[in-house]
């Protein structure tokens, strides 16, 4: 692909990604913070603690800790102690922070669905179920030397 080509591809693939974001809020009663803290736990339980969600959301510490509070207040989170490390906090779901996953997901897949259907046709269904499979391809790969930077 030209350089323009890919250039496209990418914008497209961030206008919809901003889309689905859109879809998914407002989340009632939850800060946009507090629900991207929510969302990095729920991706990745095993590894929910303050500093690596910091890391992973490229948030301060002091706002991940916010969010945090936000969180428990809301019953969203629970912390506990690192079974491997007593020292170490983990966030932890609760029930009713993952059904505020779960909502929030499936109203992305129920707009992104009726969307699907309202825009194309059976061969164009075909053809993203296709690109869908492409673009998870491209999303695991791993080059084999790092990329130079100018």
């Amino acid at each position: 692909m030209r350089d323009d080509e890919i250039e496209r591809l990418r914008t497209q693939i961030k206008l919809l990604q901003r889309r689905l974001r859109q879809e998914a809020l407002p989340v009632t009663g939850l800060s946009l913070s507090g629900f991207r803290v929510l969302a990095a736990v729920a991706r990745t339980p095993e590894d929910a603690q303050p500093s690596r969600l910091a890391e992973r959301l490229t948030m301060s510490g002091p706002n991940v800790s916010a969010a945090l509070r936000e969180l428990a207040a809301g019953g969203l989170i629970v912390r506990a102690k690192d079974p491997d490390d007593a020292r170490k906090v983990r966030i932890v779901l609760t029930a009713a922070g993952q059904e505020m996953i779960d909502r929030s997901r499936h109203e992305r897949d129920s707009w992104l669905g009726q969307a699907i259907a309202a825009l194309l046709d059976d061969d164009e269904q075909q053809m993203l179920r296709a690109a869908g499979d492409l673009m998870q391809r491209l999303a695991g790969y791993q080059p084999s030397t790092p990329p130079t930077t100018p």
